[in-house]
């Protein structure tokens, strides 16, 4: 029967899953026991069972039945492993990357570039600044825009009316001004740059998927 690369790594999970079992049947492979209920430990009728209370816990497998299949499960995914490993080297898939150019890699490059890579490309692609928007421009270049932002700091000041009644009275003491040199991009082209490299993420998973469709390599 054909094996694939994906066929290789679900069968690997399934070995793992049927190890844990084995391993827990070992543990219990260790003995036989019976339980029951008794009147007397010392005496004529020591050790006799009350009627209805015994009950008999025979073990499923011996020892040597488990160790058998574990020494099997193991020696299969060490060829399975193997297996995988060089078809890994050997299998490949074509794909557009970043560029719009058509490349060819293998898994082990596909797998660098999903786990590796994209996720530094996104973090620094979302890092990007963004250029202010419903600001005061005093200046545009193709650098940069250039606006200021003003905000009034009050006092309040104390005087008697007429009548004599205190008043308080607030005014702008002075302004606090900040202006800035914004070299931000544009919203749309840094999103627009975020949606392409989801896109390219996408073309790599899908690359893989098509790669583990390679037919394992057998061993000699």
């Amino acid at each position: 029967m054909v094996m694939t690369l994906g066929d290789g790594f679900s069968r690997r999970k399934q070995v793992s899953s049927e190890l844990d079992t084995w391993i827990n049947r070992l543990r219990l492979a260790g003995r036989d026991s019976i339980r029951y209920q008794t009147e007397q430990i010392e005496g004529e009728n020591k050790f006799k069972p009350i009627p209805g209370s015994v009950k008999d816990y025979k073990r499923n497998y011996t020892i040597q039945e488990c160790n058998e299949k574990i020494q099997q499960l193991i020696e299969e995914d060490r060829k399975l492993a193997l297996r995988i490993s060089l078809t890994n080297q050997k299998a490949k898939s074509t794909m557009i990357d970043l560029k719009g150019k058509e490349v060819t890699l293998t898994i082990p490059e596909l797998l660098v570039l999903k786990n590796d890579i994209a996720p530094k490309l996104e973090n620094a692609a979302r890092g990007i600044p963004i250029k202010a928007k419903g600001v005061d421009v005093m200046e545009t270049t193709d650098e940069y825009i250039k606006w200021r932002t003003i905000y009034p700091l009050y006092k309040t000041k104390q005087s008697l009316s007429e009548q004599g009644h205190k008043i308080e009275e607030e005014y702008i003491d002075y302004y606090n001004v900040e202006e800035i040199m914004d070299y931000g991009f544009e919203e749309r082209k840094v999103f627009d740059d975020i949606d392409k490299l989801h896109a390219w993420m996408h073309r790599i998973k899908e690359a893989i998927n098509q790669a583990n469709k390679a037919e394992l390599i057998n061993l000699e």
